[in-house]
């Protein structure tokens, strides 16, 4: 059965990103569950909507079903992390074998040069980036892909996944290229001093990034902005930015909404794959 487009979304992308396909999966919960089309509640769980994380408490029969028939949509094995908010950068190789299973290895970055193999990022208000290396003659040599809650941020993941997908295409950081996916936004990521504090030890200019909440001590931290300003300092152009705010969208899942809500959150995908030469 093929899943409807309202699950897997397929972004527009920059013009230099030919020979690149980006897929973003949704929550199914955009529409109300009584007013969805038999097609769409066929994958679309009550609790756990359209859920592709294994670590959640959902079946772990219905998160395969999906990781699998993304798969199919993909046209490729899809390469799964166990992500722990490191900075471990995983080459991917097309021999991963099943979707799902106990041998996922663990890393919250993943990269390849390869056309057969495809990388997901799983998150639910942390910020998702995919990237591309592209080479002297505009062509793309290589893809990765990062997960980036602001721990891993505070870490420099992303400079990881950038700076090993650079050394993997023999090109310069300034011939990377990044897109960042849906992440909680600017007006609903509320942190403590500490967090903020620990950005600003990295540069103050990151102080931009944060805005006072209407709570004593805290503060609004913006993802996009974090990101954007630390890839930048390493050379790195945040070419596109799709996805809004995860926590005011019932269209991603928001692991702070469910946290406010009582309820689970699943764990929505991004999804890239460097495509075949449609010359080879």
């Amino acid at each position: 059965m093929l899943l409807p487009d309202t699950l897997v979304l397929t972004p527009d992308l920059p013009r230099a990103w030919a020979g690149v396909q980006v897929w973003l999966t949704a929550s199914g919960f955009g529409t109300p569950l009584e007013q969805q089309p038999p097609n769409l509640q066929a994958w679309v769980d009550p609790v756990f909507g359209f859920n592709v994380g294994d670590h959640v408490g959902d079946d772990p029969h219905a998160v395969t079903r999906r990781r699998a028939a993304l798969s199919r949509c993909v046209g490729a094995p899809i390469q799964w992390l166990k992500q722990v908010h490191g900075c471990e950068v995983l080459r991917a190789c097309s021999d991963i074998g099943a979707d799902a299973g106990a041998d996922i290895p663990q890393a919250d970055a993943a990269m390849t040069d390869q056309t057969d193999v495809a990388l997901a990022i799983m998150t639910a208000d942390c910020l998702p980036a995919v990237f591309v290396a592209v080479d002297d003659q505009g062509q793309i040599r290589a893809v990765g892909a990062a997960h980036a809650g602001w721990r891993g941020l505070h870490a420099g993941v992303l400079t990881a996944c950038a700076t090993s997908l650079a050394r993997l295409a023999n090109v310069s950081m300034a011939q990377v290229q990044c897109m960042l996916g849906p992440a909680i936004g600017p007006n609903s990521f509320e942190v403590g001093q500490e967090v903020r504090q620990a950005f600003v030890g990295l540069s103050p200019a990151l102080a931009d990034c944060f805005k006072p909440a209407r709570e004593s001590g805290k503060w609004l931290g913006n993802l996009y902005a974090l990101a954007t300003q630390l890839l930048a300092d390493q050379g790195v152009s945040v070419v596109a930015c799709v996805g809004g705010d995860t926590f005011t969208d019932l269209n991603w899942f928001s692991h702070r909404r469910g946290q406010q809500q009582g309820v689970p959150a699943g764990r929505q995908a991004m999804v890239v794959r460097r495509l075949p030469s449609p010359f080879a």
